[in-house]
């Protein structure tokens, strides 16, 4: 049975949508946790990630060293934005992102530590130095040579705590990942090809299901999981009655986080993976779809704002206009038979020089006029519902970077079709479906590289890895000042 290409893009955007979120008693779904679908995916090879996986100072040479730099320059950059509730990460969104430095998520952050009034009442000494070690316990300090000035700075990284939190955090991501992807994949089975999804979960569900519980008491026993939130609690309980220290202290955290590339004038907030060493890893999870599927399951949001009814997935291509061709490969495009698959892999996104619990806590505002010269406030707490949507400057911003490897897509109908688009646009276009660039020109920096699909009549394999996606976290109401609390005592 033939079905179109916006059908199959919406039941794949569903399918990856549940399996990265969660959505049962195992791994339930976050309700302040939301996607945003890359248009176009954004492309790298493993080589771009030499700074996370071997750190600075790794270099062998100082052109080594150099190019490890500007690689975290240029993801710092491609990431530095704040999430758009319409769940879309398109190419004007990037192209602004990376050009300019208006609504970047680093810049806000600061412009909002710059302009808080803070509720103060003298700490204790006990207070003050149980805080000062819980904060070096969660983050620390140290000096490095800055390679263009040659003169030494400090910044900011995760303390060894942290780290293991994030790494025994990152271990059960994969495992939550594995068990829903063979959830739902076995609740989407159809035919003769999706008989073995369901008998393997059949037989093995309770060892998925296992793997998860056994991947959280590790982060319990090894990650310092409660210890982790213990101190974050204690924070956010002290600092109700005096943030004037920690504020301090965040603000300086924020410009120790502050480096210089290599070009005049550019400098960016450094921000890294975990597991540093995700591109060359083997533990990315296998992922699937067919025409199958479109039958054999309901449409359900592929967000938590259900951008996904509203979006319609045909052949795209960027900084191009297809003419007539745009039309005939449209979502309206039917294709009698459909095979997709992929290796996924949720990657930890690192900022040490932000600390977002400074938004849960309700001893600070803004004042405008008064330190803050924006029409708008962060964010108005907005729940998404479907309906509404969050509206402020700063709603949330990206936890997580969704990558996807060895892309193949078996369908003549598809293949035929992307080879004529492709054709219709001219060479060097980036052209894609859905989240996925399958072809063209593309840049993470300021210069540029290519890549193309290999095709036969019936297969299109897309070369590399590439980021689809970023799961992003809602911030809540903020500032969201007690009651009782009167702005004008604030410091």
């Amino acid at each position: 049975m033939a079905t179109t290409l916006n059908d199959l893009g919406q039941t794949l955007l569903a399918q990856l949508y549940q399996i990265v979120t969660g959505g049962d008693p195992t791994v339930p779904a976050a309700t302040d946790n939301f996607i945003s679908w890359c248009t176009p995916g954004i492309p790298f090879s493993p080589d771009d990630f030499q700074f996370s996986a071997q750190g600075f100072g790794s270099g062998a040479t100082a052109e080594a060293e150099k190019q490890i730099l500007m690689q975290a320059y240029n993801f710092a950059q491609l990431i530095d934005f704040i999430p758009d509730p319409s769940g879309f990460y398109n190419h004007n969104h990037q192209e602004t992102v990376y050009r300019t430095s208006q609504a970047r998520l680093s810049e806000m952050y600061g412009e909002i530590l710059r302009a808080a009034k803070v509720v103060h009442s003298e700490l204790t000494d006990d207070q003050k130095a149980k805080l000062q070690k819980f904060r070096d316990l969660l983050h620390v300090t140290k000096t490095v040579t800055d390679i263009v000035t040659g003169e030494q700075k400090t910044v900011v990284e995760d303390g060894p705590m942290l780290k293991a939190y994030k790494a025994k955090e990152q271990v059960y991501l994969a495992a939550a990942l594995n068990y829903n992807n063979k959830r739902i994949a076995a609740e989407t089975a159809s035919g003769p090809d999706g008989k073995q999804a369901v008998l393997d979960w059949e037989t093995n569900a309770s060892l998925y299901r296992q793997q998860v519980t056994d991947a959280e008491q590790d982060w319990v026993d090894s990650g310092y999981r409660n210890e982790v939130q213990e101190i974050r609690d204690y924070i956010d309980q002290v600092t109700g009655h005096d943030m004037v220290m920690w504020i301090a202290g965040l603000r300086q955290q924020y410009e120790d986080g502050k480096m210089s590339a290599l070009g005049p004038g550019q400098t960016f907030y450094l921000t890294t993976l975990v597991p540093g060493d995700f591109a060359t890893s083997t533990g990315w999870t296998g992922f699937s779809m067919n025409h199958e599927t479109v039958n054999s399951t309901t449409h359900k949001e592929s967000n938590s704002f259900g951008v996904s009814g509203g979006v319609n997935f045909g052949f795209w291509s960027v900084g191009v206009n297809a003419s007539g061709e745009f039309d005939r490969y449209s979502q309206n495009y039917s294709i009698a038979s459909f095979k997709l698959s992929f290796e996924l892999a949720p990657v930890t996104i690192v900022r040490a020089w932000c600390y977002p619990e400074f938004f849960m806590n309700r001893g600070w505002t803004l004042l405008p006029g008064n330190g803050w010269f924006f029409d708008d406030m962060p964010s108005d707490g907005q729940p998404p519902n479907g309906k509404d949507e969050p509206k402020g400057l700063y709603i949330g911003y990206p936890t997580t970077a969704l990558f996807a490897r060895n892309i193949v897509i078996e369908s003549s109908d598809f293949v035929s079709a992307y080879q004529q688009y492709s054709n219709s646009v001219g060479g060097g276009v980036s052209v894609g479906y859905g989240p996925f660039t399958l072809s063209g020109n593309y840049h993470h920096s300021d210069s540029g590289d290519s890549f193309s699909s290999q095709s036969t009549n019936e297969t299109l394999t897309v070369p590399g890895m590439q980021i689809i996606g970023f799961v992003n976290h809602l911030i809540g109401k903020a500032p969201n000042l007690f009651p009782g609390l009167n702005p004008s005592d604030l410091v």
